[in-house]
Parts: structure tokens; sequence; C-alpha cells
């Protein structure tokens, strides 16, 4: 029972603390405003959610800041990969598991060409598609013959650097650029 007793004396003797702590800041608050006048915001006045939100700092700044980091990370990245190309130099491309020479492969892009140039009107549609077809057998042919090697390992850190800058310079790029 003592200890209770001398815990209760304790507990009453910081709640009286606490309230004179509260009170001198009320006091000060309250010189503080009486200062800055009647319209000037204070520490104590709550929030009003209804005011737009100001956003800190120079938008020229936050431009060349994440230019800077955008075209960084973006330079670091391009330039932490080697690229091989899987072709040998015999001029054979894989697509889809078969064995194409790149003659091979102009042809549907050639023919495309030449039915636009052949062809009037509302048919030349024909002639677009074939020569579109042609060029994304030619360019997913030469994408899937690449390798890429990363250069300075495979650590995540690394990666996590390199492409949270290039975000972040793209955040604040966006930001200084579409700011209302």
């Amino acid at each position: 029972m003592f200890g209770r007793d001398k815990m209760d004396k304790e507990m009453r003797r910081a709640e009286k603390s606490a309230r004179k702590f509260a009170k001198r800041i009320q006091r000060e608050a309250k010189d503080v405003s009486d200062m800055l006048g009647k319209n000037k915001r204070t520490a104590n006045t709550s929030y009003n959610y209804n005011e737009p939100a100001r956003s800190s700092g120079n938008p020229t700044l936050q431009f060349f800041i994440g230019f800077l980091l955008l075209g960084g990370g973006l330079y670091w990245l391009l330039n932490s990969f080697t690229v091989y190309s899987g072709l040998g130099g015999f001029g054979h491309y894989s697509f889809f598991g078969m064995r194409i020479t790149g003659g091979v492969m102009l042809i549907p892009l050639l023919l495309g060409i030449g039915l636009i140039f052949f062809l009037d009107g509302k048919k030349r549609f024909i002639g677009y598609s074939v020569a579109a077809l042609g060029l994304f057998v030619i360019v997913i042919s030469l994408l899937s013959s690449l390798e890429f090697h990363a250069r300075y390992g495979s650590t995540l850190y690394v990666y996590v650097l390199m492409f949270g800058m290039i975000v972040a310079g793209a955040g604040l790029l966006l930001k200084s650029i579409f700011k209302k």
C-alpha cells in the first residue's frame, strides 16, 4: 500500500506540472499572436484544409536538379550494360525458334513498300500493313538475338540507386513543368 500512495502522489505532481506547462505555452502563444497581429497564423492555430497547399522550393532549381538526376541516372543505366549480338556474324536470325537469314526477313518489308506505291486510295492500307509486319519481324528478331550483361555485377543497391535517380529526376521535372 505504501508504494501505491507514493505513486499516486507522484502522478498528481506530474499532472500539476503538465497543467502549468500547458498554461505557460498558451500564454506565450497568445503573446506571439498579439505581436504578429490578429490575421497572422501561429503555431497553436488549427490547419485550414480548404486553403491550397503551398509548395516549397524554387521551380527552376527543381527543374535543373531533376534534369541532372534524370540525365545522370539514364547515363549510368545505359553505361552499366554491355550488349552482345547472338548472331555470330553469319547473318542468321532466330524467329520463334526458326533460323531465318537476314535477306529473307527483308522480303515482307520490301513487298509492303512496293504495295504502298502500287496501290491507290484505301487499298494502300494493305501495303502499310505488310510493311509494318515486315518491320516488326525484323525488329523482334534483332531484339531477340541481343544479350545484355551487367558491368557492375548484380548488386541490388546499384540498381536501386540508378532507378531511384531516374524516378526522382523525372518526378522533379514533371513537378516543375506541370506546376500551376
